[in-house]
C-alpha cells in the first residue's frame, strides 16, 4: 500500500465510503447527489490543473465548476438537520462521515489549486461575492473553509521567491465587510482570514524589496497572537484600516479601496453602510498609497451624476476631501475636465476639495497652472504651431476660472488666497483678455473669469474697488464697436487704475510679481500688454519708489525703463494704440 500513488489511495478510500454508503441511498438522497456531484467536478478541476491550456481559460474553466460545486454545497442541509436523517446511532456517524467527506472534498479541491497558484487566490474572491449577492450563501461552514484555504496560503507562501496573488486588495475589501458582521462565528473567521491574507500581503511586500529579509520571518509578524489580532479586527475598524495600509502593496490597496467604493452603491444599505465606515479610515490614514486618483475621482462624478440623491453621498464627497489631502494636482487636474458650465455635481465636489485648509495652496497653485493655458489654443502635431480649436475637452482654463469662484470664498482658503493674491490677480487677467477671442462665439461662457476676479476683489478687502469698477460699469461693460482685443485692453486699464487709486494693500507683493513676470518673459504677446498696463498704472501710487525699486534691478532696466520713465499723465491706453 505504502508504494501506490496518494491520488489512487484517495481514490479507492472514495470508492469504498460510497459502498459504505450506499445502503442510505433512500435516506440521504440529496447528499449523495452533492457528493456525486462534487466528485465530478473535482476529477475535471484536478485534470485541468496538470494541463497545458492557457492559464486564463483554465481559470476561467475552474471557476465555473467551483461555482457549480458550491451552489451545490450551500444548498446542503445543516449538519443537525442531516443527523436527523438517521434512524440509529451508526446511521448518524455514517452521515456525519458523509457530509465531512463533502466537506473535505470542496475544501480539497481550493487548496490543490492555491497550492500550484497564488494567482487562484481570486476564486476564493469570487465565493465571497457570490456570498454577499445572495445572504442564504453566507454560511459558516463555507467561511471556515476560506479560512483554512488562506492559511494554508501563508504558510507556502513562506520562502517563495514570488507571491503571485494580485486579487489580496478585492480580497480584503470582501473579508472585511464581514469583520464586524452581526454572526460572531462568521466574523471570528472572517478576522482569523484577513490575519492570514495579511501574512500573504507581507511575503509579497519582503519579495519586492531591494534586500528582502530572511525568507522564514516573512510570516511571523501575526503567528504568535493571530487570535488577539482577530479580536481586534472586529472590534476596532481603524486597527483594520491601518493594517490594510500598513501591509498591502499600492497597487493592492488601491483595489481595496475602488472595491469598497463600489459597494457605496450596493442595493444593500448595511453592506453599503460599512463599506464607507471602512473606506474612510483607510483613506484618512493611507490615501498618499492610493494610485488612478482620477479614475476614482471620475467614479464619483458619474455615480452622483446618475443620482444626485445617492444613499452615500456624503461619503463619497468626504473621500474626494482625503484624496485632495495628498493628491490635490490628481483631483483638481480630473475634476477641471468636464465640460463648463459645471453642474451642480461638480459644484459640490469643488467644494469637497476645498473644504480643508491644508491642501489649500496646492489646490490653487494646481489651477494656476491650468490658467497658464490659453481657452481653445492647441498644438498642431505636424507642424507644432499653436491654432485655435472650439473643442470642449480644451476649455480646462474656462473650467478653472469658474472653480475660484467655488474656492476663493471659503474659510478654509482665506489665507493661501492672501498669499497668492498677485499669482491669482494676474492669472485672471490674462484670462479675462484670452476669453475676449471667445466673447462673440462663446457668449455663455466667456465670464467666468470676470466673476472670479470680482470675488478675489472681495475675498481680499478690496470691496470698495469692487463697488467702484461696478458704477464704472466694468463687469457689465458691452462689446464696443471697438476690435475685442483694444476694448479688453480698455477694461484691464480701468482695473489697474482704479487699484491705484484705491492705494490697494497688496502693492508691494503684486509689484515684486510683475517684476518677476517681466524678468522671466511672458509667453504670449497678450501677457505683455496686460504686465505694461498695470506697471504704468501702479506708478500712480508712488513713482519715486517704483522707480528707484526698478531701476536698481539690471535685467529689469534695460527692458523696461522707458515705461518707467513716461510721463504720469498718459495713460496706458494712450499708447496701446500705437
Amino acid at each position: 500500500m505504502s508504494t501506490r500513488n496518494p491520488k489512487t489511495v484517495t481514490n479507492l478510500q472514495i470508492l469504498q465510503y460510497s459502498m459504505k454508503w450506499h445502503h442510505m441511498a433512500h435516506e440521504a438522497r440529496s447528499l449523495l447527489d452533492v457528493y456525486s456531484g462534487l466528485l465530478s467536478n473535482q476529477s475535471v478541476i484536478l485534470a485541468m490543473n496538470s494541463s497545458f491550456v492557457d492559464p486564463l481559460l483554465q481559470l476561467q474553466s475552474q471557476l465555473k465548476k467551483i461555482e457549480s460545486s458550491f451552489r451545490m454545497l450551500v444548498a446542503m442541509p445543516s449538519l443537525d438537520k442531516v443527523k436527523e436523517m438517521g434512524s440509529s446511532n451508526e446511521d448518524i456517524e455514517d452521515l456525519e462521515n458523509l457530509y465531512q467527506n463533502i466537506l473535505n472534498m470542496f475544501e480539497n479541491s481550493l487548496l490543490n489549486l492555491v497550492s500550484t497558484d497564488f494567482y487562484k487566490l481570486q476564486i476564493l474572491k469570487e465565493m465571497l461575492v457570490w456570498m454577499s449577492e445572495d445572504s442564504s450563501y453566507l454560511q459558516d461552514r463555507i467561511m471556515m473553509m476560506i479560512n483554512r484555504v488562506l492559511r494554508f496560503a501563508a504558510w507556502k507562501a513562506r520562502g517563495r521567491t514570488s507571491v503571485d496573488a494580485p486579487c489580496l486588495g478585492v480580497l480584503a475589501a470582501e473579508l472585511s465587510l464581514l469583520c464586524s458582521h452581526d454572526d460572531s462565528s462568521i466574523a471570528q473567521q472572517a478576522s482569523l482570514g484577513m490575519c492570514h491574507l495579511f501574512d500573504i500581503a507581507k511575503c509579497q511586500h519582503e519579495i519586492g524589496k531591494s534586500n528582502p529579509t530572511d525568507s522564514k520571518s516573512h510570516s511571523l509578524l501575526f503567528s504568535s497572537d493571530v487570535e488577539f489580532l482577530a479580536k481586534k479586527f472586529r472590534q476596532d475598524k481603524r486597527e483594520l484600516a491601518q493594517t490594510v495600509g500598513q501591509t498591502l502593496l499600492p497597487s493592492l490597496l488601491t483595489d481595496f479601496v475602488w472595491s469598497l467604493l463600489m459597494k457605496l452603491s450596493s442595493p444593500d444599505n448595511k453592506i453599503a453602510s460599512e463599506a464607507a465606515s471602512i473606506l474612510i479610515v483607510t483613506l484618512t490614514f493611507h490615501s498618499e498609497k492610493v494610485t488612478m486618483v482620477s479614475k476614482i475621482v471620475d467614479a464619483i462624478y458619474k455615480k452622483l451624476c446618475e443620482n444626485c440623491f445617492h444613499n452615500m453621498k456624503c461619503d463619497m464627497l468626504q473621500v474626494i476631501t482625503l484624496l485632495t489631502r495628498t493628491s490635490p494636482k490628481k483631483v483638481i487636474f480630473q475634476l477641471m475636465d468636464y465640460p463648463v458650465p459645471a453642474d451642480d455635481t461638480l459644484i459640490q465636489m469643488w467644494q469637497a476639495a476645498g473644504s480643508e485648509a491644508t491642501p489649500a495652496p496646492h489646490v490653487l497653485k494646481t489651477i494656476l497652472l491650468i490658467l497658464k493655458g490659453k481657452p481653445g489654443e492647441m498644438e498642431d502635431s505636424l507642424t507644432g504651431k499653436k491654432r485655435f480649436s472650439l473643442d470642449a475637452t480644451n476649455m480646462m482654463p474656462l473650467a478653472a476660472s469658474q472653480a475660484l469662484c467655488t474656492f476663493l470664498p471659503l474659510g478654509s482658503y482665506k489665507k493661501a488666497v492672501a498669499q497668492l493674491f498677485p499669482q491669482l490677480l494676474m492669472a485672471l487677467m490674462f484670462q479675462v483678455f484670452y476669453s475676449s477671442e471667445l466673447r462673440l462665439m462663446l457668449a455663455d461662457r466667456t465670464l467666468y473669469a470676470e466673476d472670479a476676479l470680482r470675488v478675489l476683489l472681495n475675498c481680499s478687502g478690496l470691496q470698495q474697488v469692487d463697488i467702484t469698477l461696478e458704477k464704472n460699469h466694468f463687469w457689465n461693460n458691452p462689446l464696443s464697436e471697438e476690435p475685442y482685443h483694444h476694448d479688453t485692453a480698455l477694461q484691464l486699464y480701468l482695473l489697474a487704475k482704479t487699484l491705484s487709486d484705491y492705494n490697494f494693500p497688496q502693492f508691494p507683493e503684486t509689484l515684486h510679481y510683475l517684476y518677476k513676470l517681466s524678468v522671466e518673459g511672458p509667453r504670449r504677446s497678450e501677457d505683455s500688454i496686460i504686465v505694461v498696463i498695470f506697471l504704468t498704472e501702479v506708478s500712480f501710487i508712488d513713482c519715486e519708489q517704483l522707480c528707484s525699486h526698478f531701476l536698481s534691478l539690471p535685467k529689469f532696466k534695460s527692458k523696461f525703463q522707458f515705461l518707467i520713465c513716461l510721463p504720469l499723465n498718459i495713460g496706458s491706453h494712450q499708447y496701446l494704440r500705437s
